[in-house]
């Protein structure tokens, strides 16, 4: 009994808790808004009536107000400090023009080459990007010091005009002690102050006005840009070349091209040493950046068991570290545009980072992936990287690409029919799509398109090793992850690290597939650079019912929603793993409480959606007046079940395990919702319960106070037999049973006179209520057992026929029939 009242106890303590809390969010949201309103309306009132009403100064204010401009003054000096650095500024102009004009010749270059080359516009668009984000940033700056420095101008302006007015205050009235007001030191002060902030102003706006003319620049640079990609694009429909099985095709390869590849390869080696030579300490600190990490993850791999994902990178730590690092980088410098790398840099990182992945493949794919498609696109991909760092000629590129390609489908063909039937999923889908551009390039090359041959060629493998590379990272994050969970010191987290790495896989998958897309947008040549992808569809918007919807608008709801579902099952683990095990609850206290502390995050989740999606919460009222209508026309059997169910979690007329019989039906509570109730019948079968059928209907609860159940087994024997005997027998048979209780005690008994036999009847009481079913086959064995043995017969029923009255024909059939026996 103590402990059913502690477990109410706290049930109460905690349902109380939560209505607090949701009764003070709701009405602080409501009422916070019109309470601010009218003190503001208040406040204007009163400082309306304090202008219309000055009241004049006092010498202690008047003296009070002087002493106060030493502080400002310090106050001015410390955002002097605080604003753009005027020196700084200038010195990073001449920086910025001359990179304008660096994009203005190579523009200028490009509109001059009679075949655009895409991938070289899509690098100067990435280079003037970085540039342009950067000169916005400076502006930005200077127009927040602006901004600041006029509103300090104001104030130092109002002080002015505030003395000047009590020396004319002074002046009117001989008698009036303002004599502190015409020493000539506060007017010293405050015009010294005032000139101070308007040659900062001044400076500050001729910086503003050259930044300006830079975004001018930079405006038209990208028009014009804009237009070239716009021509190169058009190009990939052109025929540009010959076809490849033309002799004017091979009449482009000269021999000097071939041989001239050895001297391009020494030549590449000297660009890598001197770039090597001019950053030596970044690539050393890279280096010891690598080697920690190396051992941090080779080292960690001991912390988690095997079955983890970060067990498999610890296998590989040095190659998990270079991938790691390279592809965090290749991410900062080309999809947040943080740093723009030449193409030598870029390629030699992104060979490395394919080997990486082909390295890792080994223990994080499928064997047949790895060996049929992997490495036969890493060895392309490289390969073509490498031409390109090598500047071959364009008819030695088509002619790579043909080859490739060629050689491609007659490994798709083989593929198909060495596997045909075996293959399905992710592997048969990447197989199908190799083939098919395979099968494109060769006939666009055939046909002499060779800027779409290239076009889908490149576009292709970049796609496929770039979602090989967020996979790994998705994986290497994940496997993160559980590492961090599993290792945090506390033994929920602990306890629960790979159900918790799962929870975070909706969200990891979310980011790494908006990357991925917008990743591809720039390989298939749509978006030059990805902030202009993520820009562009960031401005995507369409209206339902007067209300704008844009990607950042279901974005946040996703993530809301996600956050609200993972909070919540972080409560409840906490709740049923640590802190209401502690206080000796039971199950049924412990699956309400969560449950209730599931709807109550629910509900506070579905409040900041609103305001998120920007609806005012004190509107909410219009919302609830349409919810009564449609509760009294269709809504009234739901929220009839919903009150049964909070009905049924505060009440606890039932809880999860009960063994309840409704009707015909018994079965187990597996699940007490707010709308219906799951019972597992012995068959299982699960039936799905309307939560107010079980509040005005029927309800048998066999284990409501406890799981002690009492059975009765019927007995009849013969007449004659020894009655004592029987009853002797039967409490034996009870008392030898393990499963029976001794208290309350089993209990034989002699009911009544049969028509056939003397009847008994044996009533034991058994601790679980599952058990009843063994426990009574195991009585009725031994008590048919120790009748044998004693010679106690069980009778059956047996019946006397008496004929009356027959015909003469059937009762000559009886008697002959008797004759012929």
């Amino acid at each position: 009994m103590k402990k059913k009242g502690r477990s109410t106890g706290l049930f109460v303590f905690f349902f109380l808790c939560i209505i607090f809390f949701l009764q003070t969010s709701v009405l602080s949201a409501m009422v916070t808004g019109p309470a601010m309103v009218s003190v503001a309306g208040e406040n204007d009132a009163a400082s309306s009536d304090i202008e219309k009403k000055p009241a004049p100064p006092t010498l202690v204010d008047i003296n009070s107000h002087i002493n106060q401009l030493p502080k400002r003054l310090v106050d001015l000096q410390q955002l002097f400090g605080e604003v753009v650095d005027v020196d700084a500024l200038h010195r990073q102009l001449p920086a910025l023009e001359k990179e304008i004009a660096d994009f203005s010749w190579q523009i200028n270059r490009e509109k001059t080459n009679p075949s655009l080359d895409y991938s070289q516009l899509a690098n100067i668009a990435a280079g003037l990007d970085i540039t342009s984000r950067r000169l916005q940033k400076l502006q930005a700056r200077v127009d927040k010091s602006l901004e600041s420095l006029s509103a300090e101008q104001k104030s130092w302006q109002e002080e002015k005009a505030l003395l000047e007015q009590w020396r004319k205050q002074e002046k009117r009235n001989k008698s009036d002690p303002l004599i502190l007001v015409r020493k000539g030191d506060l007017f010293t002060t405050v015009d010294g102050a005032l000139n101070q902030l308007q040659t900062r102003l001044r400076t500050l706006v001729e910086q503003s006005r050259k930044l300006a003319s830079l975004d001018v620049q930079l405006y038209k640079l990208n028009i014009e840009l804009r237009r070239l990609i716009d021509d190169a694009r058009g190009i990939h429909f052109e025929q540009t070349a010959p076809s490849v099985f033309s002799a004017r095709f091979y009449r482009q390869i000269r021999a000097d091209q071939v041989s001239s590849i050895p001297g391009k390869i020494k030549k590449l080696a000297q660009v890598y040493g001197s770039f090597a030579r001019a950053n030596v300490w970044m690539l050393f600190f890279s280096s010891i950046l690598i080697i920690v990490l190396a051992v941090g993850i080779s080292i960690s791999g001991r912390l988690v068991e095997h079955s983890n994902r970060w067990f498999s990178f610890s296998r590989r730590p040095v190659a998990t570290a270079l991938f790691v690092f390279l592809s965090l980088f290749l991410l900062a410098t080309t999809v947040f545009s943080t740093h723009h790398l030449t193409t030598y840099v870029e390629g030699l990182l992104s060979i490395v980072t394919i080997a990486m992945i082909i390295r890792l493949s080994g223990i994080l794919v499928d064997s047949w992936l790895r060996r049929y498609l992997l490495l036969p696109m890493a060895f392309v991909l490289i390969l073509s990287h490498l031409l390109k760092l090598l500047h071959v000629s364009a008819a030695l590129v088509h002619l790579h690409i043909f080859i490739i390609s060629f050689f491609g489908i007659v490994w798709y063909l083989n593929i198909v029919f060495r596997y045909c039937g075996k293959l399905a999923g992710l592997n048969l889908l990447l197989l199908h799509l190799a083939g098919f551009f395979s099968l494109a390039v060769v006939v666009a090359e055939s046909m002499g398109y060779s800027s779409i041959a290239i076009y889908l060629f490149s576009s292709f493998l970049y796609s496929v090793i770039a979602a090989l590379d967020l996979w790994f990272l998705f994986l290497f994050t994940q496997g993160l992850l559980e590492l961090i969970f599993y290792r945090v010191p506390l033994r929920i987290l602990k306890k629960n690290a790979g159900v918790l790495a799962r929870q975070c896989v909706p969200a990891l998958s979310l980011f790494f597939l908006v990357l991925f897309f917008l990743i591809s947008l720039v390989n298939w040549q749509i978006y030059p650079t990805i902030y202009d992808a993520a820009s562009s569809l960031g401005n995507i918007k369409f209206s339902i019912g007067g209300f704008e919807i844009t990607p950042g608008y279901i974005l946040a709801v996703l993530l809301v929603v996600y956050g609200s579902i993972f909070l919540s099952k972080m409560l409840q683990a906490l709740l049923l793993q640590e802190v209401l095990p502690r206080y000796g609850a039971e199950i049924g206290v412990q699956l309400s409480i969560t449950r209730l502390v599931h709807y109550a995050v629910l509900v506070v989740g579905f409040l900041v959606l609103l305001r998120v999606l920007g609806v005012q919460l004190n509107k909410l009222a219009i919302l609830g007046g349409a919810l009564g209508v449609g509760i009294g026309f269709g809504l009234q059997a739901i929220v009839n079940n919903f009150a049964s169910g909070l009905i049924l979690l505060f009440e606890r007329p039932l809880k999860v395990g009960d063994m309840i019989q409704i009707g015909n039906d018994m079965g187990e509570v597996k699940k007490l919702g707010l709308r219906a109730t799951v019972v597992r019948t012995f068959d299982n079968a699960d039936i799905v319960i309307p939560n107010s059928d079980l509040i005005t209907g029927q309800v048998t609860n066999w284990t409501l106070a406890n799981r002690h159940i009492r059975v009765k087994i019927p007995v009849g024997v013969a007449y004659g037999t020894d009655i004592a005997k029987v009853l002797d027998i039967l409490q034996g048979c009870a008392e030898n049973n393990p499963m029976v209780l001794n208290q309350p005690k089993a209990r034989a008994l002699f009911l009544a006179f049969g028509a056939s036999s003397l009847d008994f009847e044996l009533r034991v009481w058994i601790g679980e209520f599952s058990d009843r079913r063994l426990v009574l086959s195991e009585l009725n064995q031994d008590i048919e057992s120790e009748f044998s043995s004693a010679g106690i017969e069980i009778p059956f029923p047996q019946t006397d026929v008496h004929f009356r009255s027959l015909d003469e024909e059937v009762v000559q059939k009886i008697r002959n029939s008797s004759q012929d026996k």
